[in-house]
């Protein structure tokens, strides 16, 4: 083979045709199958020429097996060709549909001789031996090695080269397939589409072969139509499984169901093979089933609660009532197309959701999505205050709402003393709070809210400013109560704010009064403005201390005690007295005096404050202690031997550090 050039190997293809075929005994020595004896009218020599031979009748057989030679009278035995059976499956098969889409297969129905036609499939039969074209479709050339030999600037064989293309073309086509189908019938599905109440599916054949081939439904609910270049599928009612299509080529040659390819053999000579077999049908597949669809609802929540909403899902002769998943999920497969309602069902603390229409496709999922909104509401709180200040007030709304989640919100007043609480979640045992109250009003109580859906709810807070009063006590600031006839009554006291005085008050017999009620402030004062009688002015301010941060209640009262300073004086007395003859004035030294209010009715039952005993001195002078404010009884107690004792006299002690002062002589007497 070595030695050889390509067209002597080629050659030992001895192409043969048998002729005057006998068969020998099985019983003779070539146990290894029947002889023959073979007669060649086509044949090539060593150096790849063609040798031509006008036998008799004939019988074909084309050579398969290169570098050996065949003569004529060589003998080959039946089935005993291990050439043939060193071929693969595919070669084989290969051969085989060659055979029947060739000479004398199919040979009937191709142009040209028979000669032609028997070139033309001898020539692909070596191909398919040699390897020059692939055994499995679509059966390429993939070398021209054997081609060129035949079909070569030498050997043009145009009746022979159509005839080549033509069996080529044939086999080619006899594996190809609806372009739609699968050579499998495990393959995937194709979903029906639904339209107008009826399952189909139109299919289009780019491979062009669909009219050679025939059409079976492995169920009776599905049928399959042909027109032209497209197939419908089509199905009045949904089906449960998949229904397998089965498409069968139709047009493949045949020959008797006894016929058989047969290959002659010889371990020495040239093998062959003759005869023609029908070959395997051709099928093609396709599974279907009818489109049901599915919905895949998605539950989100503004509280985050998503497991355990149920739903009521309707449409296309169905209802079912589903419950979401943990996370808020819900896949309902299995519907037939149409359109759906889905409904939640309503939960107190959610506006109420929209019912939803979605249109379920076949062989898709669709999805739905529902959003739980949390119910809210508003709350207006109207503010008032005693001064009439209301804008800038800020207020607190705390507490659980129906969905358990926390509230806790601000609303400051507008100029209108308005605090708007918008879209508050709803819920009941709220607390609404005044915060960072002015010092100056009293902090209004917390009040219970409760917050409705699609309702406003109205509060009111009022501010009421802090008040106080105070009560005044005037006291004697040496004893506490009056002296002499002086009175703790009918003081006057102002009631200051700043340096303005805004009201007067007396005291009483008690040497009280109680004011009025001011709104609190820290620059509050208490002063006299005319003392009670006998009393000298206290101009002491006296701060009130009524502070508003001092008090948290509306009304508040404070107590202030004054002391008040008497009015004292004293009095002071000359005695002088004479012998009645010389008329001169002498003092009357040890004379006795008893001083005392006159109120009291004598010196005995006068208090010690208000009474003084007085012994005149070498001057006949004598001077009482300081006594209060009142009239005072001024009585000569005792005198000198024979001299005339004075008669008693009133005194008023009237203003603050005066001396009153009174010369007596004898019976007269006077003062100043």
């Amino acid at each position: 083979m070595k030695h050889k050039t390509i067209l002597q190997w080629i050659a030992a293809f001895a192409l043969a045709v048998l002729t005057a075929f006998s068969m020998l005994p099985a019983a003779t020595a070539y146990a290894a199958g029947e002889a023959g004896t073979v007669t060649f009218t086509y044949c090539y020599d060593s150096d790849g020429n063609m040798i031509l031979y006008n036998g008799e009748t004939n019988v074909d057989g084309y050579c398969i097996q290169p570098g050996r030679h065949l003569l004529v009278n060589d003998t080959l035995y039946k089935s005993s060709s291990a050439a043939w059976n060193a071929l693969s499956v595919g070669q084989r098969k290969a051969i085989g549909l060659a055979l029947l889409y060739g000479y004398q297969g199919n040979w009937s129905n191709l142009s040209g001789s028979d000669d032609e036609k028997w070139v033309a499939t001898a020539e692909i039969i070596w191909e398919f031996v040699t390897g020059c074209r692939e055994s499995s479709p679509p059966y390429r050339q993939v070398s021209t090695a054997i081609y060129d030999i035949q079909f070569g600037s030498n050997q043009p064989n145009y009746g022979t080269k159509a005839v080549y293309d033509t069996i080529i073309a044939l086999m080619q086509r006899h594996n190809t397939i609806p372009s739609f189908l699968s050579t499998s019938a495990d393959v995937a599905s194709k979903d029906l589409e639904y339209k107008d109440g009826t399952y189909s599916l139109t299919l289009t054949d780019s491979n062009g072969v669909l009219s050679e081939f025939n059409f079976s439904s492995s169920s009776r609910a599905v049928s399959v139509t042909k027109s032209g270049n497209t197939l419908t599928i089509s199905a009045s009612e949904p089906f449960q499984d998949v229904v397998c299509i089965t498409a069968s080529r139709n047009n493949i040659p045949t020959v008797s169901s006894s016929a058989k390819i047969i290959a002659y053999g010889d371990v020495d000579l040239q093998d062959v093979v003759t005869g023609v077999e029908n070959a395997d049908p051709v099928y093609g597949y396709l599974n279907v089933e009818t489109p049901t669809g599915n919905i895949d609802l998605k539950k989100t929540s503004e509280d985050g609660v998503v497991a355990g909403i149920r739903f009521t899902i309707s449409g296309e002769k169905m209802e079912q009532t589903v419950t979401t998943a943990e996370d808020g999920s819900i896949f309902v497969e299995g519907l037939v197309p149409g359109v759906y309602t889905v409904t939640e069902q309503s939960i107190d603390r959610y506006l109420p959701q929209d019912v939803q229409r979605v249109t379920v496709i076949g062989g898709r999922t669709t999805t739905v999505t529902f959003n739980n909104v949390l119910k809210r509401g508003d709350l207006v709180v109207t503010k008032t205050s005693e001064d009439g200040m209301v804008e800038g007030i800020k207020f607190h709304l705390y507490g659980t709402s129906l969905s358990d989640l926390a509230v806790d919100e601000y609303a400051i007043t507008d100029a209108s003393g308005k605090a708007t609480f918008k879209d508050v979640l709803i819920g009941t045992g709220y607390t609404l709070e005044e915060v960072d109250t002015a010092a100056k009003y009293v902090v209004p109580a917390s009040q219970e809210a409760a917050v409705e859906w699609n309702k406003v709810t109205e509060k009111s807070f009022s501010n009421i400013l802090k008040k106080w009063n105070a009560t005044m006590t005037k006291s004697d600031s040496a004893t506490g109560a009056a002296q002499g006839d002086a009175t703790l009554a009918g003081a006057v006291y102002g009631v200051y704010k700043g340096d303005a005085l805004v009201d007067s008050y007396t005291t009483d017999g008690n040497g009280q009064f109680t004011t009025d009620y001011y709104v609190c402030g820290d620059d509050w004062s208490i002063r006299e403005i005319n003392p009670s009688e006998g009393y000298l002015l206290n101009s002491a301010i006296y701060h009130v201390g009524a502070e508003a941060t001092l008090y948290t209640v509306e009304y508040n009262s404070t107590a202030k005690d004054v002391t008040e300073d008497i009015v004292k004086g004293n009095i002071a007395i000359i005695k002088h007295t004479d012998d009645g003859e010389t008329q001169i004035e002498t003092p009357e030294v040890g004379a006795t005096f008893a001083v005392y209010l006159n109120a009291a009715g004598s010196y005995d039952t006068a208090k010690d404050s208000e009474r003084d005993f007085l012994t005149c001195d070498e001057n006949g002078f004598a001077q009482t202690k300081d006594l209060p404010y009142g009239i005072y009884t001024v009585e000569q107690v005792s005198g000198w031997d024979g001299r005339e004792m004075m008669p008693a006299f009133d005194v008023y002690v009237a203003e603050h550090g005066q001396t009153y002062r009174y010369l007596i002589n004898n019976a007269y007497q006077g003062g100043r």
